[in-house]
């Protein structure tokens, strides 16, 4: 494996771990989703091609959570938001490494904190009229790449680029602050209602991160690089609604980084966990 590669994921796990620690230590829930998922159950780890670390909550955790963290979180780490970056849109949390550096292509010339980072998604009520689920998606895509598009993101793909600036001019009235409130406010806005299943719109480039909300309240637990995280108690639903024949590996062709990284520096940080003798003699 690429040794770079290991490094990153490796240094991920320290703040997966240290993510976890603040879960636990509260009794708030959290399971593995996408990637780290399937690498859970198909590598009992990561992908071995996979270059970032995903969790979900349930909005009632999520909100506890983004609550309790900046007073557990270690010196080292930023816990970071909408709300505790200007210069960050997406709606959801990243924890990030200090005095280190990931870098994706949009964000290259962005204000933003740019360190080695761990994604965590809410996950809210999805309805189940057709007919709502598409305005619910829409509203949702539309309101996202109008907060990058007033952002300082460019992106190197023309069609995302377009749409980011067209959806910022039709927007042009709404500050970039107001816009990003409302797209966190279109993922939740329907859990007042009883719905049965639940979606992860932050991080949705589709409409089909979803599962029932009681394989979410009901969890297990999953080897993941030496430790156990956990996994929706039916993750297997949640699988297939994503990747289909999930333990099926991919054509080597396919098989790659997943986000267009310009610049990974972990610094003078040392990796803690137990694996890192991996990459730390090298």
């Amino acid at each position: 494996m690429d040794t770079e590669l290991r490094t990153l994921q490796l240094t991920i796990l320290d703040i997966a771990l240290e993510f976890q620690r603040i879960c636990e230590k509260h009794n708030l829930k959290y399971f593995l989703i996408g990637g780290s998922l399937l690498g859970a159950v198909r590598h009992q780890g990561f992908i071995p091609w996979d270059d970032d670390m995903d969790v979900g909550m349930l909005r009632e955790d999520y909100e506890r959570f983004l609550e309790i963290c900046p007073k557990e979180l270690g010196e080292e780490f930023f816990l970071q938001t909408y709300k505790t970056d200007e210069y960050y849109t997406h709606p959801f949390a990243k924890i990030r490494l200090n005095n280190t550096s990931l870098v994706e292509d949009y964000s290259q010339n962005s204000k933003q904190h740019n360190g080695i980072y761990f994604d965590i998604f809410p996950y809210d009520n999805m309805p189940e009229s057709k007919i709502k689920q598409k305005f619910h998606y829409f509203s949702f895509k539309c309101l996202k790449w109008a907060a990058m598009g007033k952002n300082d993101y460019y992106f190197i793909e023309t069609k995302k680029r377009r749409f980011a600036k067209f959806m910022s001019f039709a927007l042009f009235f709404l500050s970039k602050k107001k816009v990003i409130r409302m797209c966190d406010n279109v993922c939740s806005m329907f859990n007042k209602k009883v719905c049965k299943n639940v979606i992860n719109m932050g991080g949705a480039y589709n409409y089909n991160e979803y599962t029932l909300r009681t394989n979410l309240e009901n969890l297990s637990e999953l080897d993941f690089e030496g430790y156990k995280f956990s996994v929706p108690a039916n993750y297997k639903e949640l699988l297939s609604n994503m990747y289909g024949d999930y333990m099926k590996l991919p054509p080597v062709e396919q098989r790659g980084k997943q986000h267009n990284m310009v610049k990974i520096d972990k610094g003078s940080y040392k990796i803690k966990n137990k694996a890192a003798a991996e990459v730390e003699q090298v």
